[in-house]
């Protein structure tokens, strides 16, 4: 096989493997793996949010008893 006739040959096949690239179905696992830091973050916002809720509240009464 010539050199020409090989660059184009895989040439071709990574043109196949592009075009198929986005169709190959992604599997339970790495979807739970992929949703993994998202929960992460929003466990850590509700913390957050609730501490700061927390804050204010405290914030409020010691306004009240003053």
């Amino acid at each position: 096989m010539s050199t020409r006739r090989r660059t184009s040959f895989l040439f071709a096949v990574a043109a196949a493997l592009a075009g198929c690239g986005d169709k190959v179905p992604e599997s339970a696992a790495a979807k739970k793996l992929g949703e993994q830091p998202r929960q992460i973050v929003d466990k850590v916002t509700g913390d957050v949010n609730k501490a700061l809720q927390k804050d204010a509240e405290r914030r409020q009464e010691a306004e009240k008893k003053e």
